[in-house]
């Protein structure tokens, strides 16, 4: 058996401080049948994942690849951070791993892959802002831990900050991320682990480079790069999008055009899928709008993220965003350009917001000034949301209490006509408000800058091109590129001859 052949190899005790492998966390690869497997060592070790069906049955090895993690402080250690993928899993399979680095290791871990029955209905737990402090993570690891659950959806804001160290208490000098990665391994070493950034992860230098190491996601790079820290995955009858909230608030701005074009051409891509992937759900941490007793952006009436997005999300009838950063819990009504179009979950006609961002953070909660549909402050710090979605027309929303389990909220949606939104059947008072705002609207894109750009980079444009070529007739490619090698082949003969009785001509003059 491969675990005891790994009991009996000699380690000394500091190979073993140096390559205990802690942090463990997973997340889906670039499809269910992938899963990726992160931790961390303090030390440089040979890397790899054991894995299979049964504890004393894991005979698959997997290599992994890893990355040197330093710190804002020059003088602290650095941490190196291992991925390893595993593929070609079978669907509704329970699988046991075991990272081990030099051969040290810890007891085997599992988790299982979702279903293959396309009627299956996914459930997820949602939430984000968690601080290093909070009370909230042991009970969510119970609730994680009843084994319904196909992800976690963490909505950005990790610990409160990943790159700094404490200055007192409990862990006076140790690293933020270490220790948030330690508190959440029960949880994310069983359940998928699926991320989007905060502001909380904008380092100085903003390079989100612990958030960028710490984590991989599906269809981005590992470390997630600037230009990518956005994904999609399908799960089940949702396409999942995770969206960075950040690139509008970064002083380089190149990162909105880029995220804008991947969102357009993802967007258009899942809309021509929705007969078999009905239910588009979006995950950002700052919120478009929120009605809290502070100047955040979601209160502004020219808010970069609900500049930069709502109208891509209203075209392409984006059904739920799911967001965070305000410390509290609210439920707003189906809205377009800050005005209700229906006060129910029927056959919304625009996208369905929510914010959950009551997790557990060191900074408390934010009051609230207004009411939408539905609002908690004080009494929903430390709660947390359960997504259940039951099939391509309903789904079910809850905010839970972390202690007691009480529910504080609860909706059900039903979306029998999945598709883009249309602003034609909007009349009387809601028409003119709307038309109103999107003039206002109009002013702000050109105040903050935020028209779209033509499509010369990022991943729209090269999928534009390669469609062009794909669609194009061979024979008129290769005539096409012929043509051009005859042209260039004259020209160079012409610079030659021009050389050769420029040379002739100087001879004679001599």
């Amino acid at each position: 058996m491969v675990l005891c052949t790994l009991i009996l190899m000699p380690t000394s005790s500091h190979l073993i401080v140096q390559c205990k492998p802690e942090q463990v966390h997973i997340a889906y690869g670039n499809s269910l049948t992938e899963m990726v497997v992160m931790w961390t060592t303090p030390g440089q070790c040979e890397s790899q994942v054991w894995y299979g069906p049964g504890p004393w049955d894991m005979t698959e090895k997997v290599h992994a690849t890893k990355v040197t993690l330093s710190y804002l402080e020059p003088t602290k250690a650095p941490k190196y951070i291992y991925r390893a993928l595993l593929n070609n899993l079978k669907p509704g399979k329970t699988y046991y791993y075991m990272p081990a680095s030099n051969d040290v290791y810890n007891e085997p871990l599992y988790f299982k892959t979702p279903p293959a029955d396309p009627s299956w209905s996914p459930e997820f737990l949602i939430y984000g802002d968690i601080g290093i402090h909070s009370k909230s993570l042991a009970l969510l690891a119970q609730e994680a831990m009843h084994g319904k659950y196909d992800a976690v959806l963490y909505i950005g804001d990790f610990g409160y900050n990943l790159y700094d160290s404490v200055p007192d208490g409990q862990y006076m000098g140790e690293n933020v991320c270490d220790i948030f990665m330690r508190q959440i391994e029960e949880i994310a070493s069983h359940v998928p682990y699926m991320t989007a950034p905060g502001n909380h992860e904008i380092e100085p230098s903003e390079d989100f480079k612990q958030y960028g190491v710490r984590f991989s996601m599906p269809n981005t790079d590992w470390p997630i790069p600037l230009t990518k820290m956005w994904y999609s995955l399908e799960i089940g009858p949702v396409h999942l999008i995770s969206y960075s909230s950040e690139v509008f608030f970064l002083q380089d701005k190149r990162y909105i055009e880029a995220q804008r074009q991947w969102l357009t051409a993802d967007l258009e891509a899942a809309n021509k899928n929705r007969p078999s992937t009905p239910w588009i759900i979006a995950l950002g941490h700052r919120p478009m709008y929120c009605f809290n007793n502070n100047s955040d952006d979601c209160k502004k009436n020219d808010s970069l993220v609900r500049l930069g997005l709502e109208d891509m999300f209203f075209k392409y009838g984006v059904d739920l965003v799911i967001q965070a950063h305000e410390h509290s819990y609210e439920r707003l009504w189906p809205m377009y350009k800050g005005v209700v179009l229906a006060e129910n979950y029927t056959n919304p006609r625009a996208p369905i917001q929510l914010i959950t961002g009551s997790a557990g953070s060191k900074h408390g909660v934010d009051t609230m000034m207004a009411l939408n549909a539905f609002r908690m402050d004080g009494k929903a710090l430390n709660s947390y949301s359960r997504l259940k979605v039951y099939n391509a027309t309903t789904l079910y929303w809850e905010q839970v209490a972390v202690f007691g389990g009480a529910v504080l909220d609860s909706i059900w949606v039903t979306q029998e006509s999945h598709g883009s939104f249309s602003s034609s059947a909007f009349q009387g008072e809601q028409k003119v408000k709307i038309d109103e705002q999107i003039k206002v609207d109009e002013q702000n894109l050109e105040k903050h800058n935020l028209r779209q750009k033509p499509e010369t980079t990022g991943d729209a444009f090269k999928v534009k091109v390669s469609k062009v070529i794909q669609g194009a007739d061979i024979k008129v490619i290769i005539g096409v590129s012929f043509a051009v090698f005859i042209l260039v082949f004259l020209l160079v003969v012409c610079i030659v001859r021009a050389c050769s009785g420029q040379r002739t001509n100087s001879n004679c003059g001599m």
